[in-house]
């Protein structure tokens, strides 16, 4: 099988034949159609900072879709043949955080492309316990973004009070917070993405087709002050600004990661009451709201994504660095 590998903390895949992966107990074989770059998987690429725990060679990737093809166990035959996505996040179930429902900070979790090899091939094995089914009015292209639609579906399920009478600031127009934004549109909120300058072309315009006003943060400032931010952006100049922008009484909601340390003056966030709530990843519950949301908006989803054949992995991941789009998503087998 074709597969692009990560062998150095060099900015380079080497696409090469590799066996087919042989099945184990509990595990099926997928042939995958379409796989998703994710901010995670440039984290890894770019070796940064709490990344350090990826051990190469590795093959990435673990927002993809494909068909179930083989089956280990007999009892899960009837995956085969159907189409699938696979959960990122891989729980122990045991934990206190599994018991009480809280897969996302699993005490054990390990994510499928980060700690052991994902769906940047032709073909992936993974425990049947985390593949999910994907709906027939969902094609594999867009079923591929199921994951970090479903990060967007944890986060503002963390705000569920959020209604047509609230103004929220969503930072960052990657695709985490594109998505965040729709979910948010379809609550009725008046929904403002913001991003730089150099965002306006390939991804913040794109927001604008789905509800959402647009904010170029070096250019303007807001005229009013928001009732929810939303920091989708990894930017620790970007967290002091939106905190400017907040209401007092409002709440902040931290989706992203960050390479650097934020530094945060607390005498200030106790004086507005601002609650920080931080979301993490996404819990198995989330994948059903996640092929809701995809579903009803597939149509015009399918304009956000650049589609890059495997052969040409390097040039999805540089053109994902340097933001020259909204969403690089990998043609596995085309």
């Amino acid at each position: 099988m074709l597969a692009a590998i990560k062998t150095s903390n060099e900015r380079e895949f080497d696409v090469r034949e590799e066996p087919i992966p042989t099945l184990q107990s509990g595990e099926v074989l997928i042939k995958v159609d379409y796989c998703g770059v994710c901010g995670s998987d440039l984290h890894a690429y770019t070796h940064s900072k709490g990344y350090e725990f990826v051990n190469m060679p590795l093959i990435l990737g673990h927002e993809f879709s494909g068909t179930v093809i083989e089956t280990f166990e007999k009892d899960d035959e009837t995956l085969v043949g159907k189409n699938v996505i696979v959960e990122s996040m891989h729980y122990c179930g045991d934990c206190e955080n599994c018991k009480s429902g809280r897969y996302s900070i699993c005490e054990n979790n390990r994510v499928i492309g980060l700690h052991f090899n994902g769906g940047m091939a032709q073909f992936v094995k993974t425990k049947s316990t985390f593949v999910r089914p994907i709906p027939p009015n969902l094609p594999n292209s867009i079923a591929a973004l199921a994951e970090p639609m479903a990060i967007a579906v944890h986060a503002v399920k963390k705000a569920p009070e959020i209604s047509k009478d609230h103004i929220v600031l969503v930072q960052g127009p990657g695709i985490i917070g594109f998505f965040v934004g729709l979910l948010l549109v379809k609550k009725g909120a008046k929904v403002i993405l913001s991003g730089l300058k150099q965002d306006y072309e390939k991804r913040l315009s794109k927001a604008e087709n789905f509800g959402m006003t647009t904010n170029i943060v070096d250019q303007e400032q807001l005229h009013q002050k928001v009732d929810y931010l939303f920091e989708c952006s990894g930017s620790s100049k970007a967290v002091q600004g939106g905190f400017r922008q907040l209401k007092k009484g409002g709440k902040g909601i931290f989706v992203a990661l960050y390479e650097q340390t934020v530094n945060l003056f607390l005498t200030e966030l106790v004086r507005n009451e601002w609650p920080i709530i931080t979301s993490y990843g996404c819990d198995p519950v989330d994948y059903e709201a996640a092929f809701e949301a995809l579903a009803e908006n597939k149509s015009e989803l399918d304009s956000i994504i650049s589609y890059y054949p495997l052969s040409e992995v390097d040039l999805a991941f540089q053109a994902s660095l340097k933001k020259d789009l909204l969403k690089s998503v990998l043609h596995v087998q085309g």
